[in-house]
């Protein structure tokens, strides 16, 4: 794998971890228009761990080159698996990455670029907005991103940037 970040792909299975995933800044890709068997090939060709609850992996779909198979079916207890298991930082990136595209957010320079797209009590209320560069997304640290970073466990003092 060299010295690339560790990314992933989920199932169908594991959507929401999917999601958990990118809040905590990390590449994790999910495609419910495609077959597992699709899902499996690409993850094997991007070097993805390949995150299921299937435990018939192995003897239904080709073989899967990075698998980790989640025993949990609570999304929040596989996000502490899967966290332990691959060492990953689970403050460093938070709220970095798109959680709709997965494509890492920028920092809005001047904030009235973006006054339309939020509601006016939020524009008043923040200087430090994010957009997404392919959704145009629009994202701010509001009582959202504590109340999130309560439930995944991860303190109520972590905002990531």
């Amino acid at each position: 794998m060299g010295d690339l970040p560790i990314r992933f792909a989920v199932d169908q299975m594991v959507v929401k971890l999917g999601k958990y995933l990118r809040i905590l800044g990390y590449d994790a890709i999910w495609d419910l228009e495609i077959r597992t068997h699709e899902l499996i090939l690409r993850a094997n060709r991007e070097q993805r761990v390949f995150l299921s609850r299937n435990t018939r992996l192995k003897d239904e779909y080709p073989p899967v080159d990075r698998p980790h198979i989640l025993q949990s079916t609570d999304p929040v207890e596989q996000l502490h698996d899967v966290v332990r298991q691959y060492a990953l930082d689970s403050q460093g990136r938070l709220f970095s990455r798109c959680i709709r595209c997965n494509v890492a957010l920028e920092s809005v320079a001047g904030k009235e670029s973006i006054a339309a797209q939020v509601h006016p009590n939020v524009f008043k209320r923040y200087d430090a907005f994010y957009r997404c560069p392919s959704c145009g997304t629009v994202f701010w640290k509001g009582s959202h991103v504590r109340n999130t970073c309560r439930k995944l466990g991860l303190g109520e003092n972590a905002t990531g940037a």
